[in-house]
């Protein structure tokens, strides 16, 4: 009667694993939706073994984005049963990498590591507060938490504008 959404393999992975809500389903249908405006959704079948536990791996390729905010749904008969967040982050993880870099090779107290600094601040604190915000709102399944979200989300990446550490 629960499922866990979490990211692995550096981001190239959405597990999903849960039990049937109705005794009856054999699959579900686990959606994928992006928050962000205009976003798209995904949708996959996760099979149930005969003690009702499933699970699958969706590519994050498959997504419609590879980083941000969505909203992942459990569908088994046409019925949502449940819906939890989940932040896909490593585009802002990156950013942090680069800048914490930047603050290494500083030898000096000088304007440019007060900026990097401040800046990296900036961005971990908005991510650990969306961080909290998916938390919270697995628990509540208050919708306004995904906006809550996705904003945090959002500025933090805007804050991080070029600062891309990773794959860029």
């Amino acid at each position: 009667m629960a499922f866990n959404v979490n990211v692995t393999n550096s981001c190239k992975i959405l597990a999903v694993m849960g039990s049937r809500y109705d005794s009856a389903s054999t699959t579900a249908d686990v959606v994928v939706t992006d928050v962000a405006p205009g976003g798209g959704s995904y949708t996959a079948v996760m099979n149930y073994d005969a003690a009702g536990r499933g699970r699958i791996n969706i590519p994050i390729d498959n997504l419609s984005s590879p980083y941000g905010v969505f909203k992942v749904c459990i569908v088994e008969g046409g019925i949502e049963y449940a819906c939890k967040p989940i932040l896909i982050h490593c585009d802002i993880d990156c950013c942090l990498v680069k800048l914490t870099n930047e603050l290494l090779d500083c030898a000096c107290d000088c304007p440019r590591c007060s900026t990097a600094l401040a800046k990296a601040q900036k961005i971990f604190l908005l991510l650990k507060s969306a961080e909290s915000a998916v938390e919270i709102a697995g628990v509540s399944q208050a919708s306004g938490y995904y906006k809550d979200i996705y904003e945090k989300y959002s500025k933090a990446k805007e804050i991080c504008d070029n600062s891309c550490g990773c794959d860029c």
